[in-house]
């Protein structure tokens, strides 16, 4: 890996809106969905941008993103809430949710869908492709649910049991691995095995990111993009969240603030 000197990147400054609201609160989590930003602050709830970072609205709520079937949700103090003509509105009232993915009702311990329930230890991030629900564990490795049956995945198969973050890229599953006292490593897995793998160094795994074409690791310590087979250092700092990428750009979250690439 190797750092690249010619990338900038420019703090996003949001368009001046009469319903402005003055918040000095960090941008800690967020998502790009249907043209539009949804950020996630330390303790000014959420803000809802358009494309062009002005201000529409702002929701006192705050929670985990999750888009299925086209549509958004959040889970937001065991509340499951559904995004519809600009609100968030509760659908599912329960304790130690984590998220809702194509009829699957995700809680830290276990998988629900239907009359089927999967009993997983310490669930920690998942994702929906073709029609399978792949879950990252913190510990316990790799699982696969298609049809109502299970396939679990440990270290052998995998380089590592701790799964922070997972995304798709050209039909390959993409994995994010970081654990206590061990270098940080993203896997590419196909065909029930990890194909290749990459490490990085002390960083913490913190997001992937994927629109089939381009693949962007966020890390405790800088930005990489994936480019010939190999990651390359694009940025540093924290990078809590990769928004969207669009015309070349990368929009990110940085150390508490949204950036993009310049």
């Amino acid at each position: 890996m190797q750092a690249l000197s010619c990338q900038n990147y420019k703090e996003v400054k949001e368009k001046k809106n009469e319903d402005r609201v003055e918040c000095d609160s960090s941008f800690i989590d967020g998502i790009f969905y249907k043209d539009k930003f949804f950020i996630l602050t330390f303790s000014c709830g959420i803000f809802e941008y358009d494309k062009n970072f002005k201000k529409l609205k702002v929701h006192n709520l705050k929670g985990r993103f999750s888009v299925s079937n086209d549509s958004l949700f959040l889970i937001s103090k065991d509340k499951l809430f559904f995004y519809k003509n600009g609100e968030f509105l509760v659908i599912k009232d329960d304790s130690n949710l984590l998220g809702y993915l194509d009829g699957y009702v995700i809680f830290k311990d276990k998988v629900i869908k239907n009359s089927d329930t999967f009993r997983i230890n310490d669930i920690e991030c998942f994702l929906i492709y073709k029609n399978k629900l792949f879950i990252g564990t913190n510990g316990y490795g790799l699982y696969i649910i298609e049809n109502s049956k299970v396939r679990h995945f440990i270290i052998g198969n995998l380089p590592s049991n701790f799964i922070k973050s997972i995304s798709i890229y050209k039909d390959t599953i993409i994995l994010g691995f970081s654990e206590p006292f061990s270098k940080s490593k993203v896997g590419f897995f196909y065909d029930n095995r990890t194909i290749s793998v990459f490490e990085f160094s002390d960083d913490y795994i913190t997001d992937i990111y994927s629109n089939g074409n381009v693949v962007f690791i966020g890390t405790s310590n800088g930005l990489f993009h994936y480019k010939n087979n190999e990651f390359y250092k694009i940025f540093d700092g924290y990078i809590s969240r990769i928004l969207h990428y669009e015309n070349n750009n990368v929009f990110f979250i940085r150390n508490g603030k949204v950036f993009i690439s310049q």
